[in-house]
């Protein structure tokens, strides 16, 4: 669906507006053919996080640039306050295992490291920190252990298309090599790619997605 460069400037920018947890007051949004770009600043980096993911769910977005800056009000909060409270916040989530990632902080910007057993749980670890005060920026350098995948993945991974009413199982196809899963095809809109792409992840002994679908609305 093709909008004017002002009526999905105006839809974003509502859609922000719309948000319970965004505030949206320091965020300019431009559009441009349905590419939208998002300036301005947050409180925190999982702000920026929502922004995205509030402009992806707009009908006619094609693509999303977010340029956000994290600028927090008050005083800069410490790195090792920021690591310390990061810690906290990992051995409070429930998905990622006690002990397995660690944290170091410089200038606000976190990087996590260690090993965990799923994808689902290194996400967790990412999410966490995100809502940490102070975090300007998030590495998630956390590596996966290589457990066998098994050899019918490809139709498992099919067979859970096929029970998600958003994504149209015939126009992906699913192939692999080693223990990494490839995405190819199109989908209809951008919570389509993302289901698929979160389902592929949750096959046993993934350790990658390469997703190249092409969104056609």
């Amino acid at each position: 669906m093709h909008k004017p460069n002002h009526l999905l400037e105006s839809d974003v920018a509502d859609e922000l507006d719309w948000d319970p947890l965004f505030d949206n007051s320091r965020v300019i949004v431009k559009a441009h053919d349905g590419n939208v770009t998002l300036t301005g600043a947050v409180d925190t980096y999982y702000d920026t996080i929502l922004a995205t993911d509030d402009a992806w769910s707009v009908s006619g977005v094609r693509s999303v640039d977010n340029e956000l800056l994290v600028g927090l009000v008050g005083e800069a909060i410490a790195d090792a306050d920021v690591a310390a409270s990061c810690l906290d916040a990992l051995d409070r989530d429930r998905l990622v295992p006690k002990g397995a990632v660690s944290v170091a902080a410089v200038d606000g910007w976190v990087t996590l490291t260690g090993e965990v057993h799923r994808h689902y749980q290194r996400a967790a670890a990412h999410r966490a920190v995100s809502r940490v005060d102070g975090v300007l920026g998030v590495t998630n350098d956390i590596t996966l252990t290589k457990d066998v995948m098994p050899s019918d993945v490809i139709d498992r991974i099919n067979a859970a298309f096929r029970r998600a009413s958003i994504i149209d199982q015939s126009l992906i196809e699913v192939s692999t090599a080693g223990n990494t899963v490839y995405l190819d095809g199109t989908v209809s809109s951008w919570y389509a790619m993302e289901e698929a792409v979160d389902t592929a992840w949750r096959a046993p002994g993934v350790t990658d997605v390469e997703n190249r679908l092409v969104i056609v609305p």
